[in-house]
């Protein structure tokens, strides 16, 4: 198929962009896809995969630093490190820029600070990911029926933003406009509070004595479903998301905040001072069930599609 870019950059060749990489192949579309890692063994491994066409580390990109190579550059890196690299970015570069950052405020900032000017760049957020990490567990299908967030910022040509939508269509995404904050705070709600959860989850109950010492003896995994499926995400990369919770902070904090008030509340309930009503909990669990075939309401339809 092909494509309105001839040389695309991937900065970042970790599990989302080895995934966009190997989608671009698999939908047949005839662009050059180099892709940037961070060491020589990464490299090595992303070669014998053909994750992409070229491969470079971090360290063989930046002695050439020539961005004007590339018509496309997408930033698959953490946030942190995304700020950092658009403030290097040539301030007349002419093709067009995303990132698949989790977070948005700092990369907006940093994007409104390198271009004051109208420029090419609208930053992308792919609702799709694994608890895996790593080049190996890129998946060509990663991307197809997703939803992907896209956030403009100040001075970001209004064409960019539509040829964006087409390049996210193109490897089976829909798309959604949110702004930085709101985007921001919204994930802190769907995604980043809940894997702080999950990592709070896994490790309370691995320090709890009973469990350890049960768990030792036992032959098999002692988990239960619930256990094991609410702690799934507490395996995900752990810089990434040390990066988002440090770039997301102040949103995270106010959904734990809303979070404690629900525990709270919970814990009043269940203190056995005072009387327990089985049919407040049955309404309880149905209020649950419902908000959650709310929340996933689009998901699940687009899985029958």
């Amino acid at each position: 198929m092909k494509s309105e870019f001839s040389n695309i950059l991937i900065y970042g060749l970790g599990l989302m962009g080895a995934s966009l990489s190997l989608a671009l192949k698999k939908k047949g579309i005839s662009a050059r896809v180099t892709g940037v890692v961070s060491s020589s063994k990464s490299k090595a491994k992303g070669e014998s995969l053909k994750s992409a066409d070229m491969i470079l580390t971090s360290e063989e990109f930046r002695s050439s630093n020539n961005w004007k190579n590339y018509d496309f550059i997408i930033f698959g890196v953490p946030v942190d490190l995304t700020a950092g690299l658009i403030s290097e970015l040539p301030t007349d570069f002419s093709g067009m820029i995303t990132d698949l950052g989790s977070a948005k405020k700092e990369i907006v900032q940093a994007v409104e600070t390198r271009f004051p000017n109208a420029h090419n760049y609208v930053s992308s957020h792919p609702m799709c990911g694994s608890e895996e990490s790593g080049l190996e567990f890129a998946n060509a299908s990663l991307y197809e029926g997703r939803l992907c967030i896209l956030t403009s910022p100040k001075n970001a040509k209004p064409e960019i933003k539509d040829r964006l939508q087409n390049f996210w269509r193109l490897v089976g995404s829909e798309t959604i406009e949110i702004p930085a904050e709101e985007h921001d705070s919204i994930l802190s709600y769907l995604s980043h509070t809940p894997h702080i959860l999950s990592s709070i989850m896994a490790d309370w109950a691995a320090n709890q004595k009973t469990v350890k010492r049960y768990t030792d003896l036992s032959p098999i995994p002692l988990n239960g479903g619930g256990f094991r499926d609410m702690t799934r995400i507490a395996g995900s990369n752990p810089k990434m998301w040390a990066a988002i919770f440090g770039s997301n902070r102040n949103e995270i904090y106010k959904s734990l905040l809303d979070y404690r008030d629900r525990l709270d509340f919970i814990l009043e309930k269940l203190n056995p001072k005072n009387a327990l009503d089985p049919k407040e909990w049955e309404q309880f669990m149905e209020t649950s069930r419902r908000s959650r075939d709310y929340i996933l309401k689009n998901q699940d339809d687009s899985k029958k599609r």
